[in-house]
């Protein structure tokens, strides 16, 4: 693959004793080599390689990256001082998805997130086909793309995802016959999600942190709030009086009400009388939304100084949420109206989980 095709972006990694620096890029074993070579590290609870920070370092790194890949070390100006080097190649320019196309996302109110998505898959798709008119592209020419997915080894969702994408195009906006629904279809990967235990949760919830840090953990599991969810709360989603959470065109473009729990709202509360946000509940430092990135270091400090060494993420505090709920005897329809989900089947994967379900069935070896 050409080198210029490929990037590999520097920026600082927080959240660690001594700086230090990650290198995020898609899944490629030659990338993965020299990273490696270079002396890297891989983190598995953080999914990247990293090494410590500083200009030697970079240096290093865009070194020997040179004509395997494209380098981006934007993030680390200010950080570091800019290796002396050549100048970079410019990194050549997807095209574009159609016009119409995002008009038609639009028309029927897809998600912002589901539209950015879906035209930058269907632009990776016309960037695999050079050349060629996108309207001229067959099923062939999808399945080539979807093995390239594959040799990549992007995850099943992310195919889907594609599939998706490159099947509204033909059906939606073109308006032609079902093609697409012949295009084959990953099977997806049937994993349990992490759960804690009450004592886990309680633990990260008590470690030292700011109050903006603790406002926004203590809803995300008071409420079983996405991340995406919490970053998008205004002052007046709190419904004091009723005690619930209004959550505003969530995943599917659907709003939902949720619990609004007495300690949550008191760690708001304490939050809001010492930073008074303007516009959104939780605001970043110059007054815009707070960055998904930050609130998923926030978790994982707070993880690091609870003394947890497993591997979890910010969304296990969603999964807890819902398996504390189905253990203390609450109906899952209920939980499934809390989380949002389309249909109970999805919140079925929590009766997986709990000691309540599973305490029930003996052992045969108990037996013996």
């Amino acid at each position: 693959m050409d080198g210029a095709k490929r990037t590999v972006t520097l920026e600082p990694m927080l959240g660690e004793g001594q700086p230090r620096m990650a290198l995020r890029f898609p899944y490629d074993t030659e990338l993965i080599a020299v990273a490696k070579a270079l002396g890297a590290r891989w983190s598995q609870g953080r999914k990247t390689w990293h090494l410590p920070a500083g200009p030697e370092h970079v240096a290093r790194a865009f070194e020997a990256y040179r004509g395997k890949a494209w380098v981006d070390y934007t993030a680390m100006k200010g950080n570091t001082a800019k290796p002396a080097e050549a100048p970079q190649p410019p990194q050549p320019a997807r095209p574009a998805a159609p016009q119409e196309y995002l008009l038609k996302l639009e028309r029927l109110r897809y998600s912002p997130n589901t539209i950015r998505a879906y035209t930058q898959l269907l632009s990776a798709f016309m960037a695999f086909h050079p050349g060629r008119e996108l309207d001229s592209l067959n099923e062939e020419d999808i399945h080539a793309f979807m093995d390239h997915l594959v040799a990549r080894k992007l995850s099943a969702s992310h195919q889907n995802q594609a599939v998706n994408a490159i099947k509204f195009h033909f059906e939606k906006v073109l308006g032609k016959p079902r093609i697409v629904h012949r295009i084959d279809r990953p099977r997806k990967a049937d994993r349990l999600p992490n759960v804690m235990s009450e004592e886990e949760v309680k633990k990260i919830l008590d470690a030292p942190m700011n109050s903006k840090h603790k406002a926004m953990l203590m809803l995300i599991y008071s409420a079983g709030l996405r991340s995406g969810e919490v970053l998008a709360l205004r002052p007046q989603d709190l419904e004091r009086d009723r005690k619930l959470l209004r959550v505003n065109g969530a995943k599917g473009n659907k709003d939902r009400m949720t619990l609004l729990s007495e300690k949550a709202l008191e760690a708001v509360d304490a939050y809001l009388e010492e930073w008074k946000p303007k516009r959104l509940l939780f605001e970043g430092q110059d007054g815009g939304a707070y960055s998904a990135q930050s609130l998923r270091q926030v978790f994982l400090a707070a993880l690091k100084k609870s003394g947890n060494k497993r591997q979890l993420t910010l969304h296990s505090l969603r999964h807890s949420f819902a398996t504390h709920l189905l253990e203390r005897g609450t109906d899952i329809r209920y939980i499934q109206e809390l989380l949002g989900h389309a249909s109970t089947r999805t919140t079925e994967i929590y009766t997986h989980v709990t000691p309540r379900t599973l305490g029930r069935i003996t052992s045969p070896l108990d037996t013996l």
